[in-house]
Formats: structure tokens, sequence, C-alpha cells
């Protein structure tokens, strides 16, 4: 039975050039990383992307139950020997995402509510459905939250919201999407994802999650394609579409079985 629907935040509730964002906010974390560590600029900014190339690589041991904050945290330090982790320097991290970072939005950024997004969330709470903020956790809370603020999201009741510090792995890691359907007390076939990118909001391999896809295209995996817009006023499609996706996968189990024993 589907019990919650779980959402995508860039280019899903949020309408973003999210290069145009990235290229502002690695600069400005990159000066401030140099700056603390009194490293050259160039220096800190291989450090600080390399760091995050490797947290989204997914390229870990499946033992390393370290939460994505703490493998940046470590990785930096091996980088360029700045622990941000140390509390001091954590907070000017902090200071700056939530003082400065969100006043960078622009009109080359141009972040604001995708349309149909507050819709979408009106019309599966209307349903008596949970919903979650399953962005890709390889950014602070503090950052996330800013984001959530250009889109109008901090309102919304999300029970959960994927950050670095909450979670072990980023999309699109099953271990990731698991992790955080378990958190909150469901399982995969009890929810439905919602996200505009065919690589990432999309498990990896298949792990039981149906993905709901608002983006270019009609992927294959997708249970439902269409656009942000149209999603509230689709989700009589959308659920329908759902069921019989259960439908079909559990026939094929069924089948796969019958033959096992013949």
């Amino acid at each position: 039975m589907l019990k919650a629907v779980v959402f995508d935040m860039d280019d899903t509730l949020l309408s973003i050039n999210l290069s145009a964002f990235l290229a502002v906010y690695v600069r400005d974390e990159a000066r401030l990383l140099g700056d603390i560590g009194r490293k050259n600029p160039f220096s800190a900014l291989a450090a600080l992307g390399g760091s995050l190339y490797d947290l989204n690589a997914n390229e870990r041991d499946e033992d390393d139950d370290r939460t994505n904050y703490a493998f940046f945290a470590d990785t930096l330090r091996q980088r360029c020997g700045v622990p941000i982790d140390d509390p001091v320097i954590a907070d000017a991290f902090e200071c700056y995402e939530r003082e400065v970072l969100p006043k960078r939005n622009d009109a080359i950024i141009a972040a604001r509510p995708r349309e149909g997004a507050r819709a979408a969330i009106e019309e599966v709470t209307g349903r008596g459905l949970r919903v979650a903020l399953l962005t890709n956790p390889s950014f602070s809370r503090a950052c996330i939250e800013c984001r959530m603020g250009w889109g109008d999201m901090l309102d919304m009741p999300f029970e959960l919201v994927t950050t670095m510090e909450n979670s072990t792995r980023v999309k699109p890691s099953p271990r990731y999407y698991l992790e955080s359907i378990e958190s909150l007390g469901l399982k995969p076939d009890e929810v439905l994802m919602v996200g505009n990118d065919p690589k990432r909001d999309f498990p990896t391999p298949d792990c039981g999650v149906q993905t709901a896809y608002v983006g270019t295209g009609r992927p294959v995996r997708a249970t439902w394609s269409g656009s942000m817009a149209d999603f509230a006023s689709s989700f009589n499609e959308i659920e329908e579409r759902f069921y019989e996706r259960q439908e079909r996968e559990l026939s094929d189990i069924v089948q796969d079985v019958t033959r096992g024993r013949a």
C-alpha cells in the first residue's frame, strides 16, 4: 500500500540553475577554506572539489558507516589538512551558509518555487500520505535549508530531510534510499519517489522503490512521466500506475518461483 511520497528538491520542487549555484557555492567555500587554512586559493578549491567528487562517487566499503559529513570531513582533512569538523571551523562554514549564502540568489541562479510544487505537496498530504524531502545529501543541513527557503519549502510538512549529517550514502545508491525509507518506518514498496534526474532519482541497482519522473524525456523505469505542474492533477493516474506496477512485479516473482520449482 502506498503510504508516502518522497520528493527530490533541485529542479523538482525548486527551479534553479544548479550549475550556477554550485559554481558560487564551491567558490565561496573554497575561499573560506583557504582563509582558514592559510592555503593557496587554487589548492583549496582543488581540495574541496576533489572531496565533493569523492563523496558523490559512492565508492566506499560496504562496512563504512560514517555519515556523509564525516566522510567529507575526513577526505578534506587528508587533502588539505583543515579539520572542518572542528567546532570553531564548522561554525564559520555554517555562518556562511545561513547568513551569506541565502543572499547569493540572483538572476543567474534564478532559484524559485517550481510550478506545481506546493500543489503536489497539498495533493499528497490531503490524501493522508506522508511526505519527505530526499534531496541528494551531499550538502549540509544549512545549505539545504537555504535552497528550501528559496523554494518556499520551509513550512512544508516533511518528516525527513536528507542531509550530509544524517545520511551515509548519496544518490543513486540503494543504501541511501533504503536507509532513508527505514528511518521513516516504511518499506520500499510503500514509497513513491518523485524526481527529475534520470540517473540519481532511480535507485541503482533497483531496490523496489518506484519513481515518478518530472524531468525531460520518459525513462523506461519511470512509473509515470510528466511535468511537476501536472503532478497534482494527475495523481489518480500516478497512484493507479503505482499499484499496476506492483502487481506486475509480484506476478513476475511468482512466475519465477514457479519455474524454479518445475
